[in-house]
Formats: C-alpha cells, sequence, structure tokens
C-alpha cells in the first residue's frame, strides 16, 4: 500500500499506521487541522487518519509564509484498526489556491468530491493489483491528494521512492518531465500530465496521458481531451469553460462560511478558454493574466504589489518570458531600475520563491501608465532571436 526506500507498509500494516495515528489526532480539538504537506509516510497517514476521525485536512506548502498553529505528526505505534466507511458528505479537504483572481483563496471537498474524481480517472486510466504508482506531485496540491485517493481505493502501492523500479504510474508537470528526460522509463505504464501546456520538445513515443483540472473540480476533468465520468463541461460563446458534476467542489472558505461561485443551472466558470476538435476538449489558456512556471501559477500582479512595498518604487509591471525547463519565467520592468539582488532580497519571506522575478530592466519610456503586458513580452521575444 505505502513504499519508501527503506520499507513497505502491506494494506493492513498501512490500516494499523493509520489508527495510531488517530490517537495523536485526540488532542487537536478543532475541526480543521493545518499542517505542513511534506512527502512522507506521516502525512500519508495523517490524511487518512483525519478522514477517519471526520477532520478536515488543510495541508499547506512549506514554502508559502503561514502563521497559525500547525499540526505535526510522529511516525505512529501501529493499533489494530477499526473499521471505517466513506461519509461522501463529509468535508475532506481544504486547499489553497490562487485563483484566477490572484487573491489567496481556500477551496473546500468533500469525501465524496474525491471519490468521484478517483473513480473517474480510474475508468481513463485502469489500475490493477501490482501497480505503484509514484508521488512526485506535492500532498498540498489536488493533484497529490487525488493520488492517495486512486491508490487507496485500488488498493495498489503509493511510492515515496527516488527509483523507478516497479514503478508503472506517475504524475508531473512538464518541468518535472523535462529534467527526467534522461531517466529510462520504458517500463512506466502512464505519466499523467498536466498543471501547464505540454512542450513540443517532449519525446512523441512515451505512454503520455494530458490531462486537464483543477483544484475546483478535485484534479482531472479531461484526459487526453476526453470529460471523465462524473464531471460535465459545456464551452460558452465567448469560449469559457464551464464544469459541473460530482466532482465539483462545495465552495471556497470565505468569512467562517461556504461560496460557491456557481450559476442558476450547477454550473462553475472556470476562467479558462477552450474549444471542442474532433469531440475532444482542447485547452486554449486563460481568460486573464495568469501565466504558469513549472506548474505552478504565477499571477503578475502579486508580485507587483509587493515590488510597489519597496521605497522609490514608481511603476511596476511583470510580463511571462518564455522558457525551456519551466514553461514562464517571470521579468520585471521597473521605474526606477532596481537590482536582481534587491528585488529578491525584499521578496524573501512574502513571496514564495518560484514567482520570484529571474530579471530585471527598465520599464521602457514612453509606455504608458498601464502598458500591455502582451507588449513587454513581445520586447522579450524580440531580443531572445
Amino acid at each position: 500500500m505505502l513504499k519508501t526506500d527503506s520499507y513497505t507498509w502491506s494494506f493492513d500494516e498501512f490500516e494499523g499506521a493509520v489508527e495510531g495515528m488517530c490517537d495523536q489526532l485526540k488532542s487537536w480539538r478543532e475541526p480543521v487541522v493545518p499542517f505542513l504537506a511534506h512527502s512522507t509516510p506521516e502525512v500519508i497517514f495523517l490524511f487518512f487518519a483525519l478522514w477517519k476521525r471526520n477532520k478536515i485536512a488543510h495541508p499547506i506548502n512549506a514554502k508559502v509564509p503561514y502563521s497559525g498553529p500547525l499540526f505535526t505528526p510522529e511516525m505512529p505505534q501501529p493499533k489494530k484498526p477499526r473499521s471505517w466507511d466513506w461519509k461522501e458528505e463529509n468535508l475532506a479537504t481544504m486547499i489553497s489556491t490562487s485563483g484566477s483572481s490572484g487573491a489567496p483563496k481556500l477551496a473546500c471537498h468533500t469525501i465524496g468530491n474525491h471519490l468521484y474524481s478517483a473513480l473517474g480517472s480510474q475508468k481513463m486510466i485502469p489500475l490493477e493489483s501490482g501497480d505503484q504508482w509514484r508521488l512526485d506531485l506535492p500532498l498540498y496540491h489536488v493533484g497529490g491528494i487525488a493520488i492517495l485517493f486512486r491508490c487507496y481505493l485500488s488498493r495498489i502501492t503509493i511510492a515515496l521512492t527516488a527509483s523507478l523500479d516497479g514503478i508503472t504510474h506517475i504524475s508531473l508537470v512538464p518541468t518535472q518531465l523535462y529534467r527526467m528526460q534522461n531517466t529510462p522509463l520504458a517500463k512506466v505504464k502512464c505519466i499523467l500530465l498536466g498543471g501547464a501546456p505540454m512542450p513540443p520538445s517532449l519525446p512523441k513515443d512515451l505512454p503520455l496521458f494530458t490531462t486537464y483540472g483543477m483544484t475546483e473540480m478535485s484534479s482531472q476533468i479531461a484526459t487526453n481531451g476526453k470529460v471523465l465520468p462524473y464531471a460535465q463541461v459545456r464551452i460558452e460563446k465567448d469560449g469559457e469553460i464551464w464544469v459541473k458534476g460530482k466532482t465539483l467542489f462545495q465552495g471556497y472558505w470565505r468569512e467562517n462560511r461556504l461560496d460557491l461561485p456557481i450559476d442558476s443551472g450547477g454550473w462553475f466558470a472556470t476562467g479558462d478558454l477552450g474549444k471542442w476538435e474532433d469531440g475532444k476538449l482542447q485547452i486554449i489558456g486563460r481568460k486573464d493574466n495568469m501565466f504558469i512556471c513549472g506548474g505552478e501559477n504565477i499571477h503578475p500582479e502579486n508580485i507587483e504589489r509587493a515590488i510597489y512595498q519597496m521605497e522609490g518604487v514608481e511603476q511596476a509591471f511583470v510580463a511571462p518570458r518564455e522558457d525551456k525547463e519551466y514553461g514562464m519565467r517571470p521579468v520585471l520592468f521597473v521605474r526606477p531600475l532596481l537590482t536582481l539582488e534587491q528585488v529578491q532580497a525584499h521578496l524573501q519571506g512574502r513571496l514564495p520563491k518560484f514567482q520570484w522575478p529571474i530579471e530585471v530592466r527598465m520599464l521602457p519610456e514612453g509606455i504608458g501608465f498601464k502598458p500591455s503586458r502582451k507588449v513587454l513580452s513581445g520586447l522579450l521575444g524580440e531580443e531572445s532571436k
């Protein structure tokens, strides 16, 4: 059920460890349990112990500044497991997502949302005894949590290993796959690739399953262009993708209540643009300014707000520059000119490192008070030729 480079837990041993973790949770009175979501056996046992005790997992990215109490799991002493059933209606997770507006949000899901996401995925990517899914996605992202549900339902192994020996399934963003170009992948049956557009330079003979998904739909929506069971998709006249189904989250946690922004028919606006081609869903891009760096969403406005906190800054604009490995990287245009060292020192502790600009340039004269990001990106493109 779970293996590391040094130990393997059978399904019964896994259940015993989860029961032991339940004991550690007895002193935590609050229904929501925040914790640093490191990819460790302790954290995986914690997820299942929380669901077994009808508590809500709030996984935190350790790279993002967070103030507040945290639960710290320790390797549990195994206990005789008590039987338990999934309660589909129970809230299971609160996952931080930047959303299309750039403002931090907490997306809430039930056990049922995650279960139906896993069941829908298995219709497209069947799992069988002996399969092993390596956990390459972080557990503070819905994609990492989805792997836990898929493996648990199918009784296959969650692998926390450095080696690919025995691994049959992996989930990656294109940046991770780019870095694995020299890694033998011939024995892998499925590479589930999402989080960013697939670079054309990737090998075409790999068992790639490109997926479109989002936190609000509990991970996958469509794989290889086919909409998964328990999800529905429609495309409006303006090209925006709207979704609904059993995997649709319960809403954002705002002011101590759930806020689910849907229309009268239960449809949720994704902010993504797409179209149908030969019955398959093709993703065009975002309606807003967001761009993706190594699988992480970046909103220029977040970086600009932080830069404006620096003394003497008159104007600051961030534009994406194409990058072979990361997809896109942020470049800062600013007036007066700052050094890269000054900018990165200022952003330390304010923004996660993937949002730091990799280059600083003087904002061109005559660009106006509100220059087009497309124009700024075009300047970067022209100079790179």
